[in-house]
């Protein structure tokens, strides 16, 4: 039986990773595609990047900073802000991608789901999602199905029980219907 579900819970990881941004995926920590790390996340938002700040370089990372147009909170324990701020990892051609990562390639103008501990956070802890509108629909609704789909299993591996998951499903629920009807 354990053979079987961890079968299912590979092609299920395949799947997922088959159609998530391969730039995201490429040098991403396996860790934060896991449900539990975004469940635990008491920011979620979408946003459009602002602009981008290059902190420091060094020949294996660059630091980076976005500002970030918060268009639209799904999961806040306070206030909502107009503006956030992500610090995070990146790379360029003078500066490959660390095996491990993640790290992340913004853009002005690009939209963004972050799962986050705030509004100003540094990345990782959480999970990002980066792309088009359609893009991050896309993503968004294979999140959820893949979790729908879950066995109890599988809901273990991921660190997360039922409730977890009906919270999750009801919060991409909520994400697909902003996506679908913003600009």
């Amino acid at each position: 039986m354990h053979g079987k579900s961890f079968a299912q819970l590979a092609l299920v990881s395949v799947f997922l990773l088959i159609l998530a941004d391969t730039r995201e995926v490429t040098a991403a920590n396996m860790r934060s595609f896991i449900e539990g790390v975004r469940r635990k996340a008491p920011v979620v938002y979408v946003g459009s990047v602002r602009e981008v700040r290059q902190l420091a370089r060094t020949k294996f990372d660059i630091k980076a900073r976005a500002v970030v147009n918060v268009l639209a909170v799904m999961r806040s324990p306070g206030t909502n802000p107009r503006e956030a701020t992500i610090e995070y990892s990146s790379y360029d051609e003078k500066t490959p991608i660390l095996e491990g990562g993640p790290q992340y390639q913004l853009r002005p103008g690009v939209k963004i789901v972050v799962f986050a501990n705030s509004f100003a956070s540094t990345v990782p802890p959480g999970y990002l999602m980066q792309g088009t509108r359609d893009e991050l629909l896309k993503h968004v609704e294979s999140l959820r199905d893949a979790l729908s789909h879950m066995s109890l299993d599988q809901l273990r591996v991921h660190e997360i029980n039922e409730q977890d998951r009906r919270i999750q499903l009801a919060l991409y629920d909520k994400l697909s219907a902003y996506l679908r009807t913003s600009k």
